[in-house]
């Protein structure tokens, strides 16, 4: 057992959230849909300590004494993929989440991040990047370099998911910005957002490489940062400022958000896309709770000619996670294969041929557990679909 202090716990930033918690429930419920899971985590895990209402507990118990943080803690905390559905039902409005990345930063502090994503966390300090990849290859995916380090108002932040794995997702939100028409440019050195490390709970760790990406946008004169990734953009608007301690410098906004506006100013039409075709979308966890972004991207399948959107039971902000939230694969391989394949499933249920989302982590997850399971759906990020169909006035 390791020997902690209480009085020394992150937790203590957050008690009173602590103490208001009701032991209501709220924070399971999804009543009105029937029997439909709420928390991934509860329904992998088959105790409450695994959801909001019983962590809060565990918290209220480490703030009195009663228990330690210990590898058992550890694993109810950080098998959460912090997709704030139990945040965004609460009856008292506790940021619940917030009380859980203390926790995280506690744990991180005893020693205690899970091996995976501790190793992770190690290579991308080295790196810049979660995939080990040579830095130098971030921007590989990228023919013309003309808009790198070009000094301009507006920037599209990449992320590593974008850059090095889904580069697709990279091409085409880079093709729809530059056909719209608006000057942006590219960090040539751009690092990783530092979301990893706020997983993680290592807050010294992520100021490192947030002040690093602030300070380079800076010096381009950015004063709109573009995001393909809801993650980056989330750790940008929410994190960077608490963690540096100052207000961000530039606005944020995500590429759906973009082309919903050249959709209603009349700038961006569609091709027909297939006439008759069946679509569901999924809510990104991370776009939608956390950044309240929903409509944007229904705005741009709506004005898609040819298809028709079928919404699942769970969506908008009752929208089920698909399981690949806070790195939580690395060390929980079986509980987002679990969770993947209920809202896969779920998509399934309506009829859909195709599912589409907006988000890189997302897609990634949906193309994973659809081989596992030999789902007939086809899995596409909507930017993707955007740009193969956009024509522009």
């Amino acid at each position: 057992m390791i020997e902690q202090h209480n009085d020394n716990l992150s937790l203590q930033a957050v008690a009173q959230s602590i103490y208001e918690c009701l032991r209501c429930a709220f924070c399971f419920d999804l009543s009105w849909l029937g029997a439909a899971n709420l928390c991934p985590a509860y329904a992998y895990g088959a105790f409450e300590s695994y959801g909001a209402r019983g962590r809060i507990a565990i918290a209220r118990a480490l703030l009195e004494g009663e228990l330690e943080y210990d590898e058992s803690v550890a694993q109810r905390i950080f098998a959460c993929t912090e997709c704030r559905a139990c945040a965004e039902h609460c009856f008292k409005y506790i940021d619940t989440v917030r009380i859980f990345a203390a926790m995280r930063r506690d744990l991180a502090a005893c020693g205690l991040i899970p091996p995976a994503l501790a190793a992770v966390t190690d290579g991308l300090a080295e790196t810049h990047n979660l995939y080990g990849k040579p830095h130098e290859k971030r921007l590989s995916w990228l023919k013309d370099k003309s808009r790198v380090d070009h000094p301009a108002r507006m920037a599209f932040f990449v992320g590593c998911t974008p850059a090095y794995v889904r580069r697709t997702l990279a091409r085409d939100t880079y093709a729809v910005l530059a056909a719209s028409g608006l000057d942006f440019t590219v960090l040539s050195d751009e690092w990783c957002c530092g979301h990893p490390f706020m997983a993680a709970g290592q807050q010294e760790r992520a100021a490192e490489v947030m002040r690093h990406n602030v300070e380079a946008l800076k010096a381009l004169g950015v004063e709109r940062v573009v995001f393909e990734c809801p993650g980056c953009m989330r750790t940008f608007r929410e994190d960077v400022p608490e963690v540096l301690g100052e207000p961000l410098p530039f606005e944020v906004a995500h590429v759906t958000e973009e082309l919903a506006r050249q959709v209603e100013a009349g700038r961006l039409r569609f091709d027909v896309f297939q006439a008759g075709a069946v679509v569901t979308y999924h809510d990104p966890c991370t776009l939608g709770r956390g950044l309240g972004i929903y409509d944007a991207p229904r705005t741009i399948i709506n004005a898609i000619p040819g298809m028709r959107l079928a919404e699942m039971p769970r969506h908008g902000r009752d929208a089920y996670c698909c399981g690949a939230g806070s790195f939580v694969r690395y060390d929980y391989p079986d509980f987002t294969d679990q969770t993947g394949h209920e809202r896969l499933r779920e998509a399934e249920s309506t009829g859909a041929q195709y599912l589409l989302t907006a988000c890189p982590a997302c897609v990634t997850q949906f193309q994973y557990v659809r081989g596992q399971i030999n789902s007939p759906l086809q899995v596409m990020d909507l930017i993707t679909l955007a740009n193969r169909l956009a024509r522009w006035r």
